[in-house]
């Protein structure tokens, strides 16, 4: 009997200890991640705001539909105005102050971007990245008087927010509006681009704060970029890296501080250009001709243009005015021997040169040979 009590008390034992629970954890709540990228900088008198949207929710799994993104927006009151490049390129280096729980408590919902407006405000950043992109237009008003502090939130179909991202702040600088009459002229070796210099700032005070310029072209389908790797002195440039036969758009934008990170003005108006090859090549020279048994040879120097095609050889006789085309086609070599001729007849050669665009030169300086019957 005491043998059957033990068994049976070890059998309870074991199965409330099975059944042992630890302490009860609270659901996970599956969030959109934070918004990727985020970066804010002053562009004449706006702020840009740029960002990836995530791809994933918090715990990873795929984020399949945004939403809405939220921008907000806490604006802080400055002592002071800072003007100096000094200031500009210190207030980089200086962190964020404010905690996340205070911008939560201060901050407001500046703008809410909607899943079917994602297409307005989608720009491609460069070659292999698209984003997003939200300009904030300054008050014209003592606008360096204050500091503005943007972070952004992500919601998902069910109404999920991510956290805010990362908060980015920005104090305005007074800059100048943006150049003006942007001309484009095309050369042979090079594009050129003139512009005229602004006369006030974004505040309309004057004269306008120009340090230099910075010179952005695109080609048809791409993104504009810099072109120059220092800022530029003048109210010009030149372009000699392009290509015949493309589409070129440019934009100036002025700068009030001497180096990375500008501070730049806002776009100029872009010119837009099409690089048609209208050059002709540079007429052969070195003409030189001698007389065979039955044929006249003609020798002259190789031109040196990279859309070089090639040669065409002109012949008339002493009795003639104009000149007829010995060769239908241009010819590569910079040699010629001409077997149409008669013995005893005085006859004229010109050369020209040719390029794959159609553009012919002018003609050689002319030259006479005929073969005597001895």
């Amino acid at each position: 009997m005491k043998r059957t009590l033990l068994i049976f008390f070890s059998l309870l034992l074991s199965l409330s200890a099975c059944g042992k629970k630890g302490p009860i954890q609270p659901p996970v709540i599956k969030v959109p991640q934070q918004a990727e990228d985020f970066e804010a900088q002053q562009r004449g008198s706006r702020i840009i705001l740029r960002w990836t949207n995530p791809a994933a929710y918090s715990d990873g799994s795929t984020l399949s539909e945004i939403k809405e993104i939220e921008i907000w927006l806490l604006e802080e009151t400055r002592e002071s105005k800072e003007t100096t490049e000094n200031a500009s390129q210190e207030e980089k280096k200086t962190p964020l102050k404010i905690s996340q729980e205070e911008f939560k408590e201060r901050s407001k919902l500046e703008k809410v971007i909607k899943r079917e407006e994602f297409p307005d405000y989608k720009r491609q950043f460069d070659k292999d990245s698209f984003g997003y992109e939200y300009r904030y237009e300054l008050p014209e008003k003592n606008l360096t008087l204050k500091r503005y502090i943007f972070a952004l939130k992500v919601k998902d179909r069910r109404d999920k927010s991510s956290d805010f991202s990362k908060r980015l702040s920005v104090k305005p600088r007074i800059v100048s509006l943006p150049p003006q009459e942007v001309k484009l002229a095309l050369h042979e070796d090079r594009i050129e681009i003139c512009w005229r210099e602004p006369k006030e700032n974004i505040d309309h005070s004057s004269p306008a704060s120009v340090r230099g310029y910075n010179v952005y072209r695109k080609k048809e389908g791409e993104f504009f970029s810099r072109l120059n790797s220092s800022l530029i002195k003048e109210n010009k440039y030149n372009d000699n890296d392009f290509l015949f036969g493309e589409v070129y758009q440019y934009l100036v934008r002025t700068s009030s501080t001497e180096s990375s990170p500008f501070w730049e003005s806002a776009d100029s108006a872009p010119a837009k250009i099409l690089a048609e090859d209208t050059f002709a090549p540079a007429s052969p020279s070195g003409l030189i001709l001698m007389a065979g048994e039955d044929f006249i040879s003609l020798n002259w120097d190789i031109n040196k243009e990279k859309d070089l095609l090639g040669y065409n050889v002109w012949r008339r006789e002493e009795s003639q005015e104009k000149y007829l085309l010995l060769t239908p086609q241009p010819i590569r070599e910079n040699i010629y021997n001409d077997y149409t001729v008669e013995k005893n007849r005085r006859y004229h050669y010109a050369i020209t040169a040719r390029d794959v665009n159609g553009n012919e030169s002018e003609k050689t300086e002319t030259r006479s040979e005929e073969i005597r019957e001895e």
